[in-house]
């Protein structure tokens, strides 16, 4: 806990002397168009499986095309839509609506931190939740639709489902279900506080979320339990779903993978506390960061594959392009770009920690957050 310590002195800091920062509201570009798949990056870990895998290239050089200034620490991964509009959170309370070129369009501003990410409706519509314990859905010209109360803070970032339903969770440990009209479906009370669990879809559409009271629970689509797999530690990471397998890991550095009716395939000891989230290969390899600065490559039978040392903590979550090359930021204060085979590609030093989890367009920009209140695009 040494690092998150030093994150919560951070922060506090952050907050201590904050300046607030008057964005210029720009016209938007273009109109958002329905939700293009192919073309976006529409929720954390870039689909509703959580797998964290892209359709397109990342970038080919560790080049910073620009940065933004916050007045808050990023930790929020960014999502895009089909026009390439970036959006992402700020503890200084602002979700910031940014052009592909570093332009901020707006600024909608919530009374409290934001720490999960955004995800986009195929109307086009922005979801976030906030400390503050709602969950807002934002029009694309930064214009409040509607807002929910949960009864607790949210760390967590929101899954899109079928028909427009946001699942989200809240330190009061439940999952919500809400509709797209911001009225409740169903919750689901799990036995403890769910801090940065985000919910996973099957594509059968059950959602699966972990718990702190050492859960992983796999639900209906109506609100039931369909089963649930107990795990040792809390669980802080989001589950990611492969074919007919879900993997998730505890907070005691335990790598779990199981099937789809809640009975174990394997489970992998990774050495060290984690608190990132697995992603998933097309080959279903996992990839897993882990408190000391390993990120840990599992092939799918539960056996190591390679590890890539980084300088410090890995507290984010890896994201993987279409080419197998993986790219993850570290408390070290380096972004990195590795290949599947375990060799370095690139690095960028940007020189304070990474929390927030890289996102890449169709265009080979990648986007990531770090608290020094600035958010990054790299690429040609």
């Amino acid at each position: 806990m040494k690092n998150f310590s030093r994150c919560i002195i951070i922060r506090i800091f952050t907050l201590a002397v904050i300046i607030p920062i008057t964005y210029i509201a720009l016209p938007r570009i273009s109109s958002v168009c329905a939700q293009d798949t192919v073309n976006i990056f529409p929720m954390y870990r870039y689909n509703s499986q959580r797998t964290g895998r892209v359709p397109f290239q990342g970038p080919s050089t560790n080049n910073v095309k620009w940065s933004i200034s916050s007045s808050g620490e990023i930790w929020s991964s960014p999502v895009v839509d089909a026009d390439g509009i970036i959006y992402v959170g700020s503890t200084d309370g602002n979700l910031l609506s940014v052009t592909p070129n570093g332009k901020v369009l707006w600024a909608f501003k919530v009374v409290d931190e934001i720490f999960g990410s955004p995800a986009i409706g195929p109307n086009g519509v922005i979801y976030f939740g906030s400390v503050d314990g709602r969950v807002y859905a934002i029009n694309p010209d930064g214009k409040l639709k509607w807002k929910f109360q949960a009864k607790g803070a949210i760390h967590s970032s929101p899954a899109i489902g079928d028909k427009g339903i946001v699942y989200v969770s809240s330190y009061d440990g439940k999952l919500y279900a809400i509709g797209p009209n911001g009225k409740l479906i169903w919750s689901y009370q799990t036995g403890a506080t769910i801090m940065t669990s985000s919910p996973a879809i099957g594509k059968d559409n059950t959602i699966y979320i972990g718990s702190w009271d050492k859960h992983l629970y796999a639900l209906n689509l109506d609100g039931s339990l369909k089963w649930n797999l107990e795990t040792e530690g809390k669980i802080d990471a989001s589950p990611a779903v492969a074919n007919s397998v879900i993997y998730i890991a505890d907070m005691n550095g335990k790598l779990y993978a199981a099937n789809t009716d809640g009975t174990l395939k394997w489970a992998y000891n990774l050495g060290s506390r984690t608190h990132s989230s697995p992603a998933i290969d097309a080959d279903e390899t996992v990839y897993m960061g882990t408190q000391d600065g390993k990120l840990c490559a599992i092939k799918n039978d539960g056996t190591l594959k390679w590890e890539f040392k980084t300088a410090n903590s890995i507290t984010a979550s890896p994201t993987i392009d279409a080419n197998g090359v993986i790219y993850i930021g570290s408390w070290d204060g380096k972004l990195y770009s590795i290949n599947n085979d375990g060799t370095l590609k690139w690095s960028a030093t940007i020189g304070d920690p990474l929390l927030s989890s890289p996102s890449i367009d169709s265009k080979s920009t990648l986007y990531v957050g770090c608290v020094d209140w600035k958010f990054y695009a790299i690429g040609q």
